[in-house]
């Protein structure tokens, strides 16, 4: 059986799929102009979600299984910046994708016990006024 756990919340993967708590989560990033993922310490993602995935066709956790040098192209600044996330730091970077300027930042994802075990990222769309209007 495959689990993580962060802070304390422990998700089961062969369970159901979706928690009551994750639920309101998924509605409060699914508005936000932004999107949210993990890695593992591999740089492998391990979820994403965000109201930008669907711009460029993608869904929730769809990337899951995708390593981030693949989703990065020749731009290697995000995978520096993961790098430097995996040793436990924090760092702010840009990132083009097809639908716009994003400003980013990584930090290490931890474990119950502190240890690292990869990253979260969270990238914020500043295409400007007209991103943040809803898809219609």
């Amino acid at each position: 059986m495959k689990q993580w756990e962060l802070r304390g919340v422990t998700v089961d993967r062969n369970g159901d799929p979706q928690p009551p708590a994750m639920g309101s989560i998924r509605v409060l990033w699914d508005q936000i102009p932004a999107v949210l993922w993990t890695t593992d310490s591999d740089l492998i993602l391990t979820s994403s979600l965000g109201s930008r995935l669907a711009r460029t066709g993608v869904g929730p956790n769809q990337l899951a299984g995708t390593p981030l040098s693949v989703l990065c192209g020749a731009d290697d600044e995000p995978i520096r910046a993961h790098r430097r996330a995996l040793r436990g730091e924090s760092v702010a970077f840009g990132i083009i994708w097809t639908d716009g300027g994003y400003r980013a930042r990584v930090g290490p994802l931890r474990d119950s016990s502190g240890e690292i075990i990869g990253t979260v990222c969270v990238a914020l769309d500043e295409s400007g006024p007209e991103a943040a209007a809803p898809d219609r």
